[in-house]
């Protein structure tokens, strides 16, 4: 595999310190069902939370290539640490559409704020003045323990009903309930976030429709002006990826020490593992350089969320072989091929990832706009 090197981040800084932080704090980190302190510490010292933050607050105003390398190295070390970091950054992108009296508020005290965010529509929100009163919970909300503010989505207020919400809310606004018990993933302490009666001011909130199509008045840097379709599995792709990657070295360590290394299947194993998780990669690498160029993004949105969808399906199935293959020797408690299986069956799993969905959306789009699709094929042989 074309694997990115941790020093080649611009933006990112210290990735190298943040695998070995998370590396070793893995197991202790999926025991605890949340990240260690030191980890989540390394997350924001490494530039995750500032990573989409405009440059007016601060921030970085990063790229998506770069992001999908710094995930997917940083999920071989550790999965759980990886999605937070994840979190932290598309989670700033998303706050970055907030007006501006929001945007100020958030990063007040700085750009390296985490934030947790819900994209599924919870909760009820009421008119009053100068904004609402929101309620409600909100499940699945990894690193919202570490988090500074939470961004919420709300249905339609009933003053404007139809199109959700997203609504800021501070650390002092809302609680966390204890809910997280996965079979993977199970340290980043994706708990369940409760509100009650807390006001959000209209300077506070913004409609979901804005996020995807990018069409609202937010900062004007490219990674803001891109279509939600275009990016949502990108990042979670390029972490699943990174833990089929993490579980082939594994699995390639421990079999080149037994004779197991002297049979063909072992060998035909490892070839077709490495196949396949360099196959992965390559789509992913292509989907971030689109999701680079605002027109391009536009364009093969549809691609792109396909392509996100299966080479997290190709990953997932290279963890399942080596899995299969280790026998007895992957099933002890502490070891990382068994975690690997958890995690990325997890991890794979989200909506942003099911090619059911977005194989569907593809082939209706392509369909649409046949001409469009026969010039797409021909382009640098597939290549954008």
């Amino acid at each position: 595999m074309a694997e990115p090197h941790p020093g080649t981040s611009c933006l990112l800084s210290d990735i190298e310190t943040l695998c070995t932080v998370a590396h070793k704090r893995a197991e202790e980190s999926d025991h605890n069902r949340a990240l260690c302190p030191d980890v989540a510490e390394q997350l924001l010292e490494s530039g995750f939370a500032r990573y989409f933050v405009p440059a007016a607050h601060g921030g970085s105003q990063g790229s998506f290539r770069e992001l999908a390398h710094a995930l997917c190295v940083t999920s071989q070390a550790c999965a759980s640490a990886a999605w937070c970091g994840l979190i932290y950054a598309t989670s700033g992108r998303m706050t970055a559409f907030l007006p501006e009296e929001g945007r100020t508020a958030v990063w007040r005290a700085g750009a390296d704020r985490p934030i947790a965010a819900a994209l599924a529509p919870a909760g009820v929100a009421t008119p009053v003045d100068g904004g609402w009163r929101v309620s409600g919970e909100w499940g699945f909300l990894s690193g919202v323990d570490h988090s500074d503010w939470a961004l919420v989505c709300v249905p339609g207020p009933v003053d404007t009903p139809g199109d959700p919400w997203f609504m800021a809310l501070p650390r002092r606004d809302f609680t966390i309930r204890d809910t997280w018990f996965p079979v993977g993933m199970r340290g980043t302490g994706s708990n369940t976030l409760v509100a009650h009666d807390a006001f959000v001011s209209a300077g506070h909130a913004y409609r979901h429709e804005e996020l995807v199509t990018a069409s609202g008045a937010g900062p004007d840097a490219a990674c803001f002006r891109v279509p939600l379709q275009a990016v949502a599995g990108l990042p979670f792709a390029a972490l699943v990826v990174g833990i089929a990657r993490g579980a082939l070295d594994h699995w390639s360590s421990w079999a080149a020490s037994r004779p197991v290394r002297n049979s063909e299947s072992a060998r035909l194993l490892m070839a077709r593992s490495a196949a396949e998780t360099d196959a992965a990669w390559l789509l992913v690498e292509r989907a971030a350089q689109v999701a680079d160029d605002v027109v391009q993004a536009r364009r093969h949105a549809a691609r792109n969320a396909r392509d996100a969808a299966y080479a997290a399906d190709l990953a997932k199935g290279v963890v399942n072989r080596l899995f299969e293959a280790a026998g007895s020797a992957a099933q002890h408690q502490r070891s990382p091929l068994q975690r690997a299986w958890r995690d990325i069956h997890a991890a794979a799993s989200h909506a942003t990832l099911r090619f059911d969905r977005h194989g569907t959306e593809f082939a209706r789009s392509a369909w649409a706009d046949d001409t469009a699709l026969r010039q797409d094929i021909r382009d640098d042989g597939g290549r954008t």
